[in-house]
């Protein structure tokens, strides 16, 4: 009996070092990204990108005209990791209905504030993005700048 009380403690335990590894893991990894953001946004000084909901935002050319709900946006745009480890779209064209939430949670926040003929640089954080998962070339864990073009 003993032995078997022994053994069920031992998994037990196993168990939370696995969770405490995994947690001191994704901790250590939130650690590095905010390095890794701080560095980025640090080479365009401190007034130019704006935190919006987790997601950071710099328009080099702020559009004219808000969007509405089902207006159709068209949104030219190259995207990287920000390590510059991937490059995963140059000079894409995506087309959204506005207020559709079938985007990503960070492109979502930024339509929010971006207008009609806005241009500017997006750097999402892997929670906005797409989180632990993969995505085609798209490492888990990888935060995302995009260059973008709205009309």
């Amino acid at each position: 009996m003993t032995k078997k009380i022994n053994t069920i403690l031992l998994f037990f335990l196993s168990i939370i070092a696995i969770i405490n590894t995994s947690c001191s893991k994704e901790a250590d990894g939130r650690d590095a990204e905010n390095e890794a953001i701080e560095k980025f946004l640090s080479k365009y000084g401190d007034t130019c990108f704006v935190n919006y909901d987790g997601i950071y935002l710099y328009l080099t050319e702020e559009g004219t005209e808000n969007y509405s709900n089902e207006d159709i946006v068209t949104i030219t745009y190259s995207g990287q990791t920000l390590e510059n480890v991937v490059t995963f779209a140059y000079n894409n064209v995506m087309q959204v209905v506005y207020g559709d939430n079938s985007l990503i949670s960070g492109w979502k926040i930024a339509l929010q504030q971006i207008k009609k003929g806005s241009e500017g640089i997006l750097l999402i954080p892997y929670k906005k993005a797409y989180g632990k998962q993969r995505v085609g070339i798209i490492e888990p864990y990888s935060t995302l700048v995009f260059t973008f073009a709205a009309n």
